[in-house]
């Protein structure tokens, strides 16, 4: 019994050690294996949208002053154009797409035969490879540029002639309902496809896995440069803006608006006449209401004692809201109202 059990600790020791001694072998070797943070690769996906989307804001623009609805129909048009040019200056030209040059990323052929040299150097630091070759670049282009521009000019068209609407057994339900599921499908693989990635850490969608196209560091040792300042700013305004949410409920904006109105004559003698009256036909007069700005006085009606004339629903409104509510024009307290008449 005795040797058994002491053969059974040995491996047992044996095979929990062996990853430390694979390990250092690996570094006698000069192999280090470098892990690309998969949060630096979604990091540059998120940055290469939002710098997609505001070079269309900004391109955008420059249509103005066409017609929204010619506008409209050539949106996918646009975007191809747009799309195009981002691909022609970045992949094609063998750069990283901005985001991923900003996270100091760069696409490297998984699949391409290295030498002895090659894998050498691969082993040294982990990052060193060819980048994608020509058919790739090709395959990259029709994958995110045209192709997205096929889908979204055969949706815009299947939602345009309402193929959806059509009777069962039409080629056009058909064709919506094929639509449907392609979608469908490509959504489902591309979250098997996300669950991989978090496993693996390589190939953060579909088309970089069939293209075999990895990211991975462009330079070994390179700080990265965080600003805060971008962050603290929204932030603070985020902040803010909960605050004020949170305090103008409470606030009673009228009866605020009736003090500032009430001093604003003191302060200013000429705001103590009264505002410009004119005549309409029949030789009616007309007043402005200080209340709402109304140019003719809708139902006046006098403020008590002071006899100043505003808007029923004005005066009503805020006689209801402040009991002490004071004349906006003169700055008396109100107590009571009564129908204006001329004479």
């Amino acid at each position: 019994m005795e040797p058994s059990v002491a053969a059974d600790a040995w491996h047992r020791e044996y095979f929990s050690v062996l990853p430390e001694l694979d390990d250092l072998a690996r570094r006698r070797k000069g192999v280090r294996h470098v892990a690309i943070i998969r949060a630096s690769q979604l990091d540059a996906a998120r940055l290469d949208d939002e710098l997609t989307s505001m070079l269309k804001e900004h391109f955008m623009r420059i249509f103005g002053l066409f017609q929204p609805r010619i506008i409209s129909a050539l949106q996918p048009e646009l975007g191809l154009f747009l799309d195009f040019l981002i691909f022609r200056f970045t992949v094609w030209s063998g750069r990283p797409p901005p985001g991923a040059a900003l996270m100091n990323l760069r696409y490297r052929d998984e699949r391409a035969p290295s030498s002895k040299s090659e894998e050498a150097l691969w082993g040294r630091s982990g990052l060193e490879g060819p980048g994608l070759n020509q058919r790739q670049k090709v395959l990259y282009g029709l994958g995110a540029v045209f192709l997205r521009y096929i889908w979204a000019r055969a949706d815009q068209a299947v939602a345009s002639q309402y193929w959806g609407d059509e009777p069962r057994r039409n080629w056009g339900w058909w064709c919506w309902r094929g639509m449907r599921w392609a979608e469908t499908g490509y959504k489902l693989a591309s979250l098997v496809n996300f669950l991989t990635f978090l496993h693996s850490g390589k190939y953060r969608s579909l088309l970089e896995r069939v293209l075999g196209a990895r990211l991975v560091y462009a330079k070994g040792s390179m700080a990265r440069a965080l600003s805060f300042e971008y962050l603290n700013r929204q932030l603070v305004w985020h902040e803010l803006s909960e605050l004020l949410l949170f305090l103008l409920p409470l606030l009673n904006v009228a009866r605020l608006k009736s003090m500032v109105l009430s001093y604003l004559p003191h302060i200013v003698p000429s705001l103590q006449t009264s505002a410009a009256e004119g005549t309409l036909g029949g030789g009616r007069p007309v007043q402005s209401c200080l209340i709402c700005s109304a140019a003719d006085i809708t139902v006046p009606y006098t403020a008590i004692p002071c006899g100043h004339r505003f808007c029923y629903y004005c005066l009503r409104a805020n006689t209801l809201n402040a009991a002490a509510y004071k004349c906006p024009q003169c700055g008396v307290r109100m107590t009571g109202m009564r129908r204006w008449r001329p004479d």
